[in-house]
């Protein structure tokens, strides 16, 4: 398997764990009909305070707040990069430093006219 197979399937496995989480943590726990009851499945599995139970049970504001958090920061991130490219990129050369054949472009332009004729 190539190199960007194996990245493209860590990034499936990855979303779909963060896809499975937050629905985990913002729709079933905070649904009025089966948060309770996994919430109580959360404190009998699992001792309060252990990270496991955090895990399982976290805040909604955690929940709310890192995606933003992380949009935010990702912006600023491309926007860095296009600050840096624009930085260290050096400025084209003007067209006019070019050494044009006035006879080549004029053969061109005749040899496309006959084409159209």
């Amino acid at each position: 398997m190539g190199k960007e197979k194996v990245i493209g399937a860590l990034i499936f496995i990855f979303a779909l764990i963060v896809m499975i989480y937050y629905t985990w943590g913002l729709v079933l726990l905070q649904n009025p009909w089966t948060g309770p009851a996994l919430q109580d499945w959360v404190d009998a599995t699992f001792p309060a305070g252990s990270l496991l139970h955090t895990i399982f049970l976290p805040p909604w504001e955690f929940l709310v707040i890192l995606p933003v958090w992380l949009a935010a920061v990702l912006i600023c991130i491309i926007a860095m990069w296009i600050g840096w490219t624009m930085l260290t990129t050096p400025a084209p050369e003007p067209l006019e430093d070019f050494d044009f054949d006035e006879e080549a472009v004029e053969e061109k332009k005749e040899e496309t006219e006959e084409e159209k004729e």
